[in-house]
């Protein structure tokens, strides 16, 4: 099935929040994992039925040791999102773990908590290795199906400006996060469509139109006659793509591509339109 195709099928179910949302997120860093959960609580809404997030907190032998009382750090370093979820009705469930394989880790959680949603924070400093060593591992995994995002913490502070560059067919499942983040308030999002796939494709302009009579004066098309510059994209809060599109960014020569404040990198779920 051809991706704009698959894509559309599953966005048809989802533009009124009818898919309900059961995230997993791992991380090390915990002020990274707080924006994670903070992030994922605007993304898991749904209409029809509760939607829930897993947490899966690493730390290693030192911190364990350093931290002592596991439940009780869980309990009190966790209050304020444990609030947050029960103010908006969602399930949430903590887990803070040793862990010397968090690549395995992830996928024996993912069996035992079953999500559609995985969501992974790295810090800008930590993903090229990430990058290299676990993401391929996760990749080619057969027991790693849902969609799965990376979270590339550089600086994350608020969720304001969003910018959208579309240099893949497969970028359009995107669609997906931004028909979700554009109805929260004080977010704009901005759209690049290197490839024209909105004007070219007439389902893909059609949803488009959709998207932007939904947002309300948040949601633009870059002007492909203008240049993008350092400045403009140091002001944006977060890069949102996908994982094609990710890898032809940081292989081309574009300025900016090795510049970019935090990012939400997005694969699409390995059985979709099966």
């Amino acid at each position: 099935m051809e991706p704009i195709d698959t894509f559309l099928k599953k966005i048809n179910k989802d533009l009124d929040f009818k898919i309900p949302v059961n995230a997993l997120i791992s991380f090390f860093n915990p002020d990274t994992g707080k924006l994670l959960c903070k992030l994922v609580a605007n993304l898991i809404r749904s209409e029809t039925s509760q939607s829930t997030l897993t947490v899966l907190h690493f730390i290693d032998e030192n911190m364990a040791t350093e931290i002592g009382d596991l439940e009780y750090y869980k309990n009190t370093f966790y209050d304020d999102i444990v609030e947050l979820y029960e103010t908006k009705q969602l399930l949430i469930r903590i887990f803070v773990k040793i862990s010397v394989d968090y690549v395995e880790d992830i996928l024996e959680m993912g069996e035992k908590y079953p999500c559609n949603l995985l969501l992974i924070g790295v810090e800008h400093e930590a993903f090229p290795g990430f990058w290299e060593e676990n993401y391929p591992r996760l990749k080619n995994s057969v027991a790693n199906t849902p969609t799965t995002a990376i979270f590339v913490n550089n600086g994350f502070q608020r969720l304001n400006r969003i910018f959208v560059p579309i240099l893949d067919k497969t970028d359009v499942y995107v669609f997906l996060f931004i028909n979700r983040l554009i109805v929260q308030e004080k977010v704009s999002v901005m759209i690049w469509d290197a490839i024209g796939i909105i004007e070219s494709e007439p389902k893909m302009k059609k949803l488009y139109q959709y998207f932007y009579k939904k947002a309300e004066g948040k949601l633009e098309l870059w002007n492909n006659e203008k240049k993008i510059g350092i400045d403009y994209i140091a002001e944006q809060d977060l890069v949102l793509m996908g994982i094609e599109g990710w890898e032809k960014l940081q292989s081309s020569a574009v300025s900016w591509a090795h510049s970019l404040p935090s990012a939400l990198i997005v694969k699409p779920a390995t059985n979709e339109g099966k």
